[in-house]
């Protein structure tokens, strides 16, 4: 009995010891196993279910928290939207503002799908410094030959040409998308429906006549030659190509009987900015020179 006993027991303790290591295997693999099954378990889980995916999109969400957001309109951030151009785009918009394309229309084409207030901006600011500029050296030139006139640089000018060329570039849109918002409210809501007939929004009319100015940036520097007719022929070129590019962006919204009276205004307060420009700072003086006025000496009367 008791040899009976202790050969169970020793089987058992042979057993024993010849499964820790396979039972710990066992067990080690197991858990292994386990744990991987159960985490694949659980994605599945998760991938299955409606709380799942909502915890998914999440995780997926989380490394896009810097996307834009609304922002206050008295913040930075708000304005950057309209800054948001490349060089080759500014570069593109001003050689299409210069001279008109076949049938294309440079509003709808160039500038409606991303308005900005950069290449305006600086536009305008090139062309206030050109004319200044350009202006000295036209009137230093014109009284090079006098040797009764003393020259010096006129740093009105600046402010001169500035005052013009934003009023021109900020106000005149301004008044001309309020009116085309009045005259067109009654339009057929068909015609709205296409493209080519919305009415433009202040930003796209902003764009589009502050690029329009970027013509008089080399002719300014081309009026600094000495020839009338050849500065009256730049005017009249420059006037006509970049006036060109307004009409045929703006006649599509433009309709009915205010037709006329549109195309009048556009071309007219065109041509007499260039005109303006010529006449006040590239004027030609005229050729008698009035001698300073020689002031007669003060006697001290003493008694």
């Amino acid at each position: 009995m008791d040899r009976s006993q202790t050969q169970p027991s020793d089987s058992q303790f042979i057993s024993f010891q010849d499964f820790p290591s396979i039972n710990h295997g066992v067990t080690g693999d197991q858990a292994q196993l386990h744990v991987h099954t159960s985490s694949h378990q659980g994605f599945n889980n998760l991938s299955n279910d409606t709380s799942g995916m909502g915890i998914i999109e999440d995780l997926q969400g989380m490394p896009d928290k810097t996307e834009a957001t609304s922002h206050s309109f008295w913040t930075i951030e708000y304005y950057q939207k309209f800054f948001n151009v490349s060089t080759n785009d500014v570069v593109e918009r001003i050689k299409r503002s210069m001279v008109p394309h076949g049938s294309e229309n440079y509003l709808i084409s160039h500038i409606r799908p991303n308005p900005d207030l950069y290449g305006p901006f600086w536009v305008c600011v090139t062309l206030v410094f050109s004319i200044a500029v350009s202006g000295n050296i036209a009137d230093y030139l014109q009284t090079a030959n006098s040797s009764k006139y003393h020259w010096k640089y006129d740093f009105h000018i600046v402010s001169h040409a500035a005052t013009c060329i934003f009023l021109y570039a900020w106000l005149l849109p301004l008044a001309l998308w309020g009116a085309l918002k009045w005259t067109t409210s009654a339009r057929d809501t068909d015609e709205e429906l296409i493209e080519a007939y919305a009415t433009p929004g202040l930003l796209e009319m902003l764009c589009l006549y502050g690029y329009s100015l970027a013509i008089y940036i080399p002719v300014a520097f081309l009026w600094t030659i000495q020839i009338q007719w050849l500065q009256w022929s730049l005017v009249i070129v420059a006037t006509f190509l970049s006036g060109g590019v307004l009409l045929r962006s703006l006649l599509p919204v433009i309709a009915g009987r205010y037709r006329v009276i549109y195309v009048g205004v556009i071309l007219g307060l065109h041509i007499l900015i260039a005109v303006g420009f010529r006449l006040y700072f590239f004027h030609m003086p005229s050729n008698k020179i009035t001698p300073p006025i020689e002031m007669a000496p003060v006697r001290n009367i003493t008694k």
